[in-house]
C-alpha cells in the first residue's frame, strides 16, 4: 500500500446509527447546552441555530477577545449549514477517537470554527468540492500544504479533519466518507518532533529586567503622579462647566496676563497644542516634536475664561517670549532616578488620556510577571481581588485571589497567589482609574458609557516599550534594547543601501525591537526561578524583591498549575547544567572536592559509552539521557555543587543533633559529597579577597574571630590550589 493510500481508510454509507436517523437540527434549536445555560445563569435561551449571527458573549467570561460567530460571511450556505451542525454537534458531543473525548468547552467554540472552516477551504482548494467527495489523495495534498508552513500547523489541520469526521455521523448537509489517518495521531501525521522543554520564547534578560523596572516604576512613582494630574484636570473640568472663576474677578486679558506672568517666574513655556492635533491646524511647524501654537483649550480651563480669538493671540504673542512646552497640567511630576529631570515633559489633557492607557498596561506586567498568572486569569480580577494574611510564620503575606480558567469548567475554579506589596499598589492604581464593579481592568469606554474590558494585550505590551523607549532612551541606544534577529538569506541583487552585497549572501543580523506577547511572561518567570542557584529570580537584585516572598509566591502550590511549570524548569536546567559539568570535564579543566573522584568516574563511563573524545561529544542527545540520573542529587552552589548522599554528607550528621537543618556555609568545603569546578573559581577568589579584607582594615579583631578568619581562608586557599594546580587531574 502507498503512503497516499494509507491515510484514509472507506467507511460504509450512513447505517442506522448516521445522521439520517437523527435528521436535522430544528431551526429554533437551543445552541448552548443546558450545562452551559444553568452555569451561566442566565434566563434567556442564548443563540438559537438558525440564527445568522450565534451571540455568545453573555456565557463566556469577558477576557474572551470573540464572542460572536457569523454564518453570513459565508458565502456557500451549505458550508454554513455544515458548519452550524458540527459545531452545535461539538457542544454536546465528544470523539471518543482522540484524547480530549467530552464534548467541547464553550470558548473553544471560536477556534474550532476557524479550524473547520480552513480545512473545508484547504480541501476545496485541492480538488475535492465538497466533504463527500475528499479522497486520500486530496488529503495527502492538503498536508502537504499544511506542512509548507509548519508542522505544528498541520498537527492542529489534521486534529480538525479528525474532529470533521468523528462528527459525521451528525451532519446532514455534507460530511467525510473517508476515516482520516485511522489509528496515526495528528503529531505523527504531521510530523511534530516533541521537545520536552516548552517551545515559548523567553524574553531576553536585557530586555525584560528594563521592562519590568519601567513597568514598576509606573506603579510606584509615575502612577500617583498620574492620579494627581487626573485628580486637578477634573476639578479645573467641573469648575469651568460650573462656570466659577478661577482667581476672583476680573476681565479674561487680566487672568491671562497674570497665568503668562506665572509661566514666566517659573521659567515654563505655553502649552502646546497636543501633537495628534496637528491635522487641525496645517501647516502649523513642529520643534523637536512640540507644535508651535498654544492649547488655547488647556489655558481657558487653567485661567477660568472662554476660549476666544483675542486668548490665542496674546498666547501666541507669549510664546514668542517663552516658547512652547509639552502639557500644562500644574501637577509636579517626579523625577526619572539617575536623570535628575522629570520622567516625562508634561501632561496635557491627551497625555494624561495617553498615560492613563499606559498605566494600566505598566499594572497588567506587574500584576502578570510578579505573579506567574496568565493574561485571561490578570484579566478577570475581581475589585477586591487583593487581601493580606498572616503565614505560620507571623510574617504578613500579600495575596491575590482570582480564578483559574484553563483547563477548567466555564466559570473556572477560584485560585490563590502569594504576592509581593508592589503588585498590591498595582491594583490599587487600576482600582483608582477602573469603575467596574466586576473587573479590576474593566472600565467605562471613552465614546459611551458602557464598560468596556482591557483588551489588545499583545498589542499594548509592544506599544508600552514602544512608550519607555520614547521617555527613557538616551543617545547610548534605546531604553528597552533591540534584539539581535537574523533576517532571510537574500537570492535577489543586492538592494540599492548595501551595496557590497552578493547575490544570494544571507543577510546580515538586525537588531530589531523584541516581539512581547503574553505568553513569554509566564514561561520566562518559570525559567528566571528554575534557571538560578536557590531558586534566586534573575535580576531580583536590580529589582529590589526580597527573595523569601518570591520563592513563596512563585513556587507555591497554586492551582494555576504555575509550580509544575517551575518544576519542569527546573529539570530542564538541572541536565542543563549536567551537561555543562561534563563538557567542562571532558575540554581538560580539573575539578576537586570529596565527590570530584565518583563523578568524574562516572562521567569516564559515559565518555567511552559514547566514544567521545576530549573536547569533543559524539552524540548530544544520548550525553543528555546518560547524565538523566545525576540530577537527582545535584544541586549547584556558589562555592561548589553538591552531589548529596545523606550517609556521608557533613550538614545531615550536624543536623540530627538539633533535630532540623542547620546552615554550615563552611562545611561543604570539607564535605565528601562537594564537588568544585572551573565555574567556582571566581566566585572562590572573590570569598576569599572578602575574607582577607577584615584583616588587613582596622578595627582590630578579636583573637577568636581572626583564628576563624585564617581557618577560612586557608580552606579556600587549598580550594583553588586543587582547581589551579598544573599537575595532572589524575596525578
Amino acid at each position: 500500500m502507498t503512503p497516499t493510500a494509507a491515510c484514509a481508510v472507506p467507511v460504509d454509507p450512513p447505517g442506522p446509527d448516521r445522521a439520517a436517523d437523527y435528521g436535522p437540527v430544528p431551526a429554533d434549536a437551543r445552541v448552548l447546552p443546558d450545562h452551559v445555560l444553568a452555569a451561566a445563569g442566565h434566563p434567556g435561551p442564548g443563540p438559537l441555530f438558525a440564527d445568522p449571527v450565534w451571540d455568545l458573549g453573555p456565557f463566556l467570561p469577558r477576557s474572551t477577545r470573540q464572542r460572536t460567530i457569523v454564518f453570513t460571511s459565508v458565502a456557500d450556505p451549505l458550508t454554513a449549514l455544515v458548519l452550524r451542525e458540527y459545531l452545535y454537534s461539538r457542544l454536546r458531543r465528544g470523539n471518543s477517537a482522540l484524547v480530549r473525548r467530552g464534548p467541547m468547552k464553550l470558548t473553544g467554540i471560536f477556534g474550532a470554527a476557524h479550524k473547520a472552516r480552513t480545512v473545508i477551504a484547504t480541501l476545496q482548494a485541492v480538488g475535492a468540492r465538497r466533504l463527500s467527495e475528499v479522497t486520500s489523495v486530496h488529503l495527502q495534498a492538503a498536508l502537504e500544504r499544511w506542512q509548507a508552513v509548519s508542522a505544528e500547523e498541520a498537527a492542529l489541520r489534521v486534529t480538525a479533519v479528525k474532529h470533521l469526521f468523528a462528527h459525521s455521523p451528525f451532519l446532514t448537509a455534507d460530511r467525510l466518507l473517508v476515516n482520516p489517518w485511522p489509528g496515526r495521531s495528528a503529531h505523527a501525521v504531521a510530523g511534530v518532533v516533541r521537545d520536552e522543554e516548552n517551545t515559548t520564547e523567553r524574553i531576553p534578560e536585557a530586555i525584560i529586567a528594563p521592562l519590568v523596572k519601567g513597568a514598576v516604576f509606573y506603579v510606584t512613582t509615575a502612577g500617583p503622579d498620574i492620579l494627581a494630574a487626573q485628580a486637578e484636570y477634573a476639578a479645573l473640568t467641573a469648575a469651568h462647566r460650573e462656570r466659577r472663576p478661577h482667581r476672583g474677578n476680573g476681565s479674561a486679558r487680566a487672568r491671562i496676563e497674570e497665568y503668562v506672568a506665572e509661566l514666566r517666574a517659573t521659567g515654563r513655556g505655553v502649552p502646546a497644542r497636543p501633537a495628534r492635533q496637528a491635522a487641525r491646524g496645517p501647516g502649523v511647524p513642529e520643534v523637536d516634536g512640540v507644535l508651535q501654537a498654544p492649547n488655547v483649550a488647556l489655558v481657558a480651563l487653567l485661567t477660568g475664561v472662554s476660549k476666544s480669538a483675542e486668548v490665542r493671540r496674546y498666547l501666541t504673542d507669549a510664546a514668542t517670549e517663552l516658547g512652547y512646552q509639552i502639557g500644562g497640567i500644574r501637577t509636579t511630576l517626579s523625577n526619572w532616578p539617575g536623570s535628575g529631570r522629570p520622567w516625562r515633559a508634561g501632561l496635557g489633557p491627551l497625555e494624561l488620556a495617553t498615560e492613563v492607557v499606559q498605566m494600566r498596561m505598566a499594572c497588567w506586567i506587574v500584576i502578570a510577571y510578579l505573579s506567574g498568572m496568565r493574561d485571561a486569569e490578570v484579566r478577570e480580577l475581581a475589585p477586591d481581588c487583593a487581601f493580606t494574611e498572616n503565614g505560620p510564620d507571623g510574617r504578613a503575606r500579600h495575596k491575590l485571589r482570582g480564578r483559574v480558567l484553563k483547563g477548567r469548567k466555564l466559570a473556572g475554579e477560584e485560585a490563590e497567589w502569594v504576592v509581593l506589596d508592589v503588585v498590591h499598589q498595582a491594583v490599587a492604581l487600576l482600582n483608582a482609574v477602573n469603575d467596574d464593579p466586576t473587573h479590576l481592568l474593566g472600565h467605562k469606554g471613552m465614546t459611551s458609557n458602557s464598560l468596556v474590558l482591557f483588551g489588545s494585550v499583545n498589542r499594548r505590551l509592544n506599544d508600552f516599550r514602544d512608550h519607555l523607549n520614547a521617555l527613557f532612551s538616551t543617545p547610548d541606544g534605546p531604553y528597552v534594547p533591540l534584539h539581535t534577529a537574523a533576517l532571510a538569506p537574500d537570492t535577489g541583487p543586492p538592494a540599492r543601501d548595501e551595496p557590497g552585497r552578493e547575490e544570494g549572501e544571507d543577510a546580515e543580523e538586525e537588531p530589531v525591537p523584541w516581539r512581547l506577547s503574553t505568553r513569554q511572561f509566564r514561561r520566562t518567570l518559570a525559567w528566571h526561578i528554575a534557571h538560578q542557584p536557590f531558586g534566586v529570580v534573575a535580576g531580583a537584585r536590580q529589582y529590589q524583591h526580597a527573595v523569601l516572598a518570591l520563592f513563596e509566591g512563585y513556587a507555591g502550590t497554586s492551582a494555576s498549575g504555575f509550580a509544575a511549570e517551575v518544576a519542569t524548569e527546573r529539570a530542564i536546567a538541572q541536565l542543563d547544567y549536567a551537561e555543562d559539568l561534563y563538557r567542562d570535564w571532558n575540554d581538560g579543566h580539573r575539578a576537586s572536592g570529596g565527590a570530584a573522584g565518583r563523578v568524574n568516574a562516572e562521567f569516564d563511563r559515559i565518555r567511552r559509552e559514547l566514544g567521545d573524545l576530549p573536547g569533543i561529544v559524539a552524540s548530544p542527545a544520548r550525553l543528555r539521557t546518560m547524565l538523566q540520573h545525576l540530577t537527582k542529587t545535584l544541586h549547584p552552589g556558589v562555592l561548589n555543587d553538591c552531589f548529596y548522599q545523606p550517609s556521608t554528607a557533613l550538614c545531615a550528621k550536624r543536623a540530627r543533633h538539633a533535630g532540623r537543618p542547620l546552615p554550615l556555609l563552611t562545611t561543604c568545603l570539607t564535605c565528601p559529597n562537594a564537588r568544585r569546578s572551573s565555574v567556582h573559581l571566581p566566585r572562590l577568589t572573590t570569598a576569599r579577597a572578602q575574607a582577607q579584607r577584615p584583616l588587613d582594615a582596622p578595627p582590630a579583631l578579636t583573637r577568636l574571630q581572626r583564628a576563624a578568619l585564617t581557618t577560612h581562608i586557608t580552606e579556600l586557599d587549598y580550594a583553588i590550589a586543587e582547581l589551579t594546580s598544573t599537575e595532572s587531574p589524575d596525578a
